[in-house]
């Protein structure tokens, strides 16, 4: 009898055991639940940050493709608007001729007479038969004694004159009254621009050395070519 009982509080005791070891492990589980889930909390409002912040970002580079697209019209335009003034503007240079060390009298009224009689007698010597339209001294008289003379422009009615007139350049140059004398074409701002970068090209490339090179106009356009091609 007494044996039973023993077995019976013995296994009791187990029981009791089993179950505290049980409980012991439940608890551990409802433990390792909570660190889950707070780590899964964690997270969450993790993502909810990340998410804040890419909505952010979303909307500073929408905001950025946005200004850039506003941008990039704006340069064009304003590309467009400038191309259109430099194209009004040489158009209305076409038929204008510069020349420089023309003599300058110091009187106004004298100078404009003289100046007109002086490139009337240039045209007769190169044989033109075409005559400028106007004659003007560019910028104000000087105030000083100097031995500088102003530009003239002269004006052409119609541009075949002026290629005419370049074509004899050389002549002029040959003739010790008219020897000093140089012109060119009435050049833009950009244009002349351009020009001082192609002289400064053609003085590097012929440091280094090339040779027979010079400065032509092709179709209108300046461009650096062997003379001997």
């Amino acid at each position: 009898m007494e044996d039973k009982l023993d077995s019976l509080i013995k296994a009791v005791n187990d029981l009791k055991t089993s179950n505290n070891k049980l409980v012991s492990s439940i608890n551990s589980l409802f433990d390792k639940v909570a660190t889950i889930t707070n780590k899964i909390n964690g997270h969450s409002a993790q993502l909810n940050t990340l998410s804040s912040e890419l909505a952010s970002l979303t909307t500073k580079v929408e905001t950025l493709e946005a200004n850039i697209a506003s941008s990039n019209t704006k340069s064009s335009i304003l590309i467009n608007d400038n191309l259109i003034s430099e194209m009004i503007d040489r158009q209305s240079r076409r038929n204008n001729v510069l020349f420089f060390n023309l003599p300058e009298a110091l009187n106004d009224l004298t100078n404009a007479s003289s100046d007109s009689t002086f490139i009337q007698n240039i045209l007769d010597f190169l044989n033109l038969k075409s005559k400028s339209n106007s004659v003007t001294r560019l910028g104000k008289p000087s105030s000083s004694n100097t031995t500088k003379p102003r530009p003239v422009k002269l004006r052409f009615s119609d541009q075949k004159d002026i290629f005419e007139l370049f074509s004899y350049q050389n002549k002029l140059k040959s003739n010790s009254t008219w020897k000093d004398l140089r012109f060119s074409s009435d050049r833009t701002k950009q244009q002349q621009e351009y020009m001082s970068h192609l002289r400064q090209e053609l003085l590097n490339r012929q440091s280094n050395g090339e040779q027979d090179l010079i400065i032509k106009y092709i179709k209108g356009t300046p461009k650096i070519i062997n003379s001997k091609n």
